[in-house]
């Protein structure tokens, strides 16, 4: 293993966590920190109580029903890309564990695991990759281009460079499950593990965007995934 691929695998993500959880931890201060508006700004209609202004706003952040009523085309390709990335983080998981308890309701041996995982990998993968092509090309196009910022290319070309680099490892390498499993459990346990062969060289590259990614998370646009919660709950309060 080269120094590159070294630093990384068992360095760097480290640093990617550390400012990850920091990042938000920061954020989540500064919120704190905002003076109140003496104002009254609340959008109507609204629920009464701050358990239903809750549900509203989780019901709008997981359907995106804002974004339905004014851009149908953007809603599809943001909402197919969100629930593959949903259905993406659920898989990612068994990284690091196991939804045992389910296989073994379901009866399913090594067989039928590696079938599903197959399968459902796949799907979650392109579900949230196609999206991604369609939201830059519409960036490319009309006045969303003039609107856009380095910043919005920046983020999807890194978000669809770790769609592919993982749809590579899925598609052709298909990686050992297991052995990834070991691997990292190792890093959270600093026991550290080899990097399985048989991920290849399009894990060294899959793991560095997403430490990226992690990297740049706090501190972006995409921190609106979790900025839009407080957001909306002021907009119904």
């Amino acid at each position: 293993m080269g120094t590159i691929e070294y630093i990384l695998t068992y360095i760097t993500p480290y640093i990617a966590v550390v400012v990850f959880f920091g990042g938000l931890a920061y954020q989540a201060y500064q919120w704190r920190q905002a003076k109140p508006i003496a104002a009254h700004l609340s959008l109507f209609p609204r629920p009464e109580s701050r358990l239903g202004r809750l549900g509203d706003t989780l019901v709008e952040m997981f359907t995106l029903r804002g974004l339905f009523r004014v851009n149908t085309m953007l809603w599809i390709g943001g909402f197919l890309m969100h629930v593959g990335l949903l259905l993406l983080i659920l898989g990612h998981i068994r990284v690091v564990t196991d939804f045992y308890f389910l296989w073994d309701w379901l009866n399913w041996g090594e067989s039928e695991l590696h079938t599903f995982s197959l399968i459902a990998g796949l799907g979650a993968g392109f579900l949230f990759m196609f999206p991604l092509f369609y939201l830059l090309l519409r960036r490319w196009g009309g006045s969303v281009k003039f609107l856009s910022t380095p910043e919005d290319f920046f983020v999807l070309y890194l978000l669809i460079a770790i769609a592919i680099t993982g749809n590579h490892m899925r598609l052709v390498l298909e990686p050992d499950q297991h052995a990834m499993r070991e691997f990292m459990q190792g890093l959270f346990r600093f026991n550290w593990q080899p990097v399985p062969e048989s991920a290849g060289i399009s894990f060294i590259w899959h793991f560095a965007l997403a430490q990226v990614l992690m990297i740049y998370f706090p501190f972006g646009k995409l921190l609106h995934t979790i900025g839009a919660v407080f957001s909306k709950m002021v907009a119904r309060s």
